[in-house]
């Protein structure tokens, strides 16, 4: 089954990829902009009033565009689908139920630490549990954040191992940008490297899923129709 998803997703991309990165870079750049309003971003220790209500309006409007990346997994479901797709795709998010979509990263991205905190492996076992959240918000709007997060925690139970062996082959390149974002004493330099890295596997990921939410959720029709 892997293999085939991971066809299926080389097919769809299939002369979109470099469109899709191009897509994905400015995606990072933006929310990496967002990060750079932040004065500890560039090394600063906050020692006064001003600094640390510039740190915080920098953290603040780094989250409120967060919901960039719930327009990207929106734009690669729609090329998966064969459907047209526009760069504006990209900011539906921010058009329709903005406050929703915000919500919803925020969610996800707090129990991800919390997860990660307590013990690594159930933080990762967790990304895996809300890959399919923000393509479920897509096709059923009428849901809430809360309520997204819970059908994507079912329609992935007992295939996270797949959804980790779908994705294995881009953890390398992760992991190098993660390193040298930890490692670089130059914190910008290691940020954008970080910010490369994630961009450049961003579009290949997120095919995969959306590949696989495709059949996750038919498989999850037919089972909810039987028990109707």
């Amino acid at each position: 089954m892997v293999h085939t998803w991971n066809e299926r997703a080389h097919e769809a991309l299939k002369g979109k990829t470099g469109l899709l990165l191009i897509w994905s870079f400015a995606c990072s750049v933006m929310l990496e902009l967002g990060l750079m309003v932040d004065p500890t971003y560039y090394g600063l220790t906050v020692e006064s009033v001003p600094l640390a209500i510039l740190s915080l309006g920098g953290i603040l409007f780094y989250i409120a565009l967060y919901p960039i990346n719930v327009g990207y997994n929106w734009l690669i479901l729609k090329t998966v689908r064969e459907q047209p797709v526009r760069w504006s795709d990209v900011l539906d998010p921010f058009r329709h139920r903005y406050g929703k979509h915000l919500l919803a990263t925020i969610l996800i991205l707090f129990f991800q630490v919390l997860w990660t905190l307590l013990l690594v492996i159930p933080g990762i076992m967790k990304y895996f549990s809300y890959a399919f959240t923000y393509f479920i918000l897509r096709d059923e709007p009428e849901l809430s954040a809360t309520e997204a997060i819970t059908k994507s925690r079912t329609m992935m139970r007992g295939q996270k191992w797949d959804a980790f062996k779908l994705i294995l082959p881009f953890v390398p390149m992760y992991l190098v940008g993660l390193i040298f974002y930890i490692q670089l004493d130059l914190v910008i330099l290691g940020s954008w490297i970080f910010l490369v890295a994630l961009a450049l596997i961003r579009p290949f990921i997120v095919s995969r899923f959306a590949v696989m939410y495709e059949d996750a959720l038919r498989t999850y029709d037919e089972q909810w129709n039987r028990s109707a």
